[in-house]
């Protein structure tokens, strides 16, 4: 049986250039391919319009319509479901991934879904998709909820994957893998296992592990043999010059690392970047075994400069000073150093926001991501915002790069919170300039100065500057004749 997998991506594509590839729809797609089925992938970078979507689907010539979905691309699930329903067609719908395994009964809401999919999706889908080919009943496939007339049916759990080593490496032909790597620069992203074992209150890792209580380890990594199979198998088919492990905490279990780092710097040249925690990123023969092997670079979490706001609202214990030793280890190592901030959290106030720049400015990081506070279904901060009535009217937003809130905070208003985005805006800005021209980055702090901190017109100021110093550069260099510079008349 053909199954047709639909990723949304709105504004993916347009936020950072091109395409990405997802792990979980590539362990289905491989899982259903080991096993004789085939898959097809409808990437949606925009939302389609009805005859534009039912026309793609109707060229996979498939059974089953599987749609892998985040909260904030949900409602052009919605949309998609509705349309094929509304078509007449009779291929299955199906539903998977983080929204629906944390809100299942809202998800089931939707009549126009046939089947959702809650908590690890490989094994449920291969049941379902032989079911179907063998004109079985899949009523009672475990993790699979489902509606027959006017009864619910709601499967019980199965267990955790155990052993990670046992799936087939993910299938990246699904995505047009040659295609993503031309548009990312040979950059590889990859995974070495699944979960974290933290409580952020905005994280949807808590409400996952209290969803899959009972049913196994959490916290699952693949051997080392296994990652390093993965990435022989990759650098034999592809061009690669960068790999990128998209693991939550990469650095949780030191040993493996150390092992891992060891192994892989005997192998492969590749450089390699990671996602850590402050508080994981303290053990320096854990950093040192990173930066020999080739670790370029790690992505932390700051989320606010401010420690009360961190640890009391986003339970991130963790002081300034920690976070200062650990960019003083990975830079004493060479690893660059990439921080994840949060604007607009409950309890945050337009000074906090200033703490977490200038925590920023002082670290200097070689990049940096900054987003406004959504607050996800399943999370302690959803709780809060319920409570304190202060989510708005407006709770959808397709993109996670908004730079608007759907709450209505009573310490930061609209307009500081954009004005706060404006600042990392401008912040990031200064940084790379800083890295790049260390010279013209001090003009454009006097510039800045000038204009009363108007980034905007400091910039336009800069870029004025730069043409008139090309137009007097080019006229000192004195006329061209033939290809050569002639020397000017009085200058020896």
């Amino acid at each position: 049986m053909k199954v047709c997998f639909v990723y949304p991506d709105i504004g993916g594509v347009e936020r950072y250039g091109a395409r990405k590839y997802y792990h979980g729809l590539g362990y289905l797609s491989s899982v259903l391919k080991q096993a004789g089925h085939e898959t097809a992938l409808i990437y949606l970078e925009r939302e389609p319009t009805r005859d534009e979507f039912l026309q793609q689907v109707a060229l996979t010539a498939a059974g089953v319509v599987a749609f892998s979905a985040t909260t904030h691309q949900y409602p052009c699930i919605e949309h998609c479901t509705h349309w094929i329903k509304q078509s007449g067609s009779e291929m299955l719908t199906v539903v998977g991934g983080i929204h629906p395994t944390l809100v299942p009964e809202d998800v089931l809401a939707n009549p126009d879904l046939d089947v959702v999919c809650v908590g690890e999706g490989e094994y449920p889908l291969l049941d379902l998709v032989t079911a179907l080919e063998s004109g079985q009943d899949f009523a009672n496939i475990p993790n699979l909820w489902l509606r027959r007339g006017g009864e619910v049916i709601r499967n019980p759990l199965r267990p955790l994957v155990a052993k990670l080593d046992e799936l087939p490496f993910v299938d990246r032909e699904l995505f047009d893998f040659e295609g993503i790597l031309a548009a990312n620069d040979g950059w590889v992203d990859l995974m070495a296992g699944r979960g974290c074992p933290y409580s952020c209150t905005y994280c949807s890792n808590p409400g996952l592990r209290k969803r899959f209580r009972g049913l196994g380890k959490y916290v699952r990594f693949r051997s080392v043999d296994n990652v390093l199979a993965e990435i022989r198998s990759l650098a034999a088919r592809y061009t690669i010059k960068t790999l990128n492990f998209q693991d939550d905490i990469f650095t949780l279990d030191h040993k493996w690392v150390v092992k891992f780092s060891r192994a892989y710097g005997e192998e492969f040249s590749f450089p390699f970047w990671i996602n850590s925690r402050v508080e994981r990123i303290k053990n320096e023969e854990m950093v040192a075994a990173l930066a020999h092997a080739g670790c370029c670079g790690v992505r932390i979490g700051l989320e606010s400069g401010n420690e009360e706001l961190r640890t009391k609202v986003l339970k991130r214990r963790m002081s300034n000073d920690e976070i200062r030793h650990a960019f003083a280890l990975a830079r004493q190592y060479g690893l660059d150093v990439y921080t994840c901030n949060m604007l607009g959290i409950p309890g945050e106030t337009a000074d906090m926001i200033e703490e977490t720049i200038a925590l920023n400015r002082e670290l200097e990081p070689a990049g940096m991501q900054f987003s406004v506070f959504y607050p996800y279904p399943m999370t302690a901060l959803y709780d809060l915002c319920v409570r304190n009535g202060y989510l708005t009217e407006e709770t959808e937003l397709r993109s996670y790069y908004e730079r608007k809130s759907i709450l209505r905070l009573p310490t930061l208003s609209d307009e500081e919170l954009e004005r706060g985005y404006d600042r990392f805006e401008q912040l990031k800005i200064e940084l790379q300039l800083k890295r790049l021209n260390p010279t013209k980055y001090r003009v454009y702090r006097v510039l800045l100065v000038l204009f009363g901190g108007n980034s905007r017109k400091a910039r336009s100021a800069l870029r004025r500057l730069g043409r008139i110093k090309a137009i007097v550069t080019e006229a000192l260099r004195g006329p061209r004749v033939g290809g050569q510079q002639t020397v000017q008349a009085g200058k020896e």
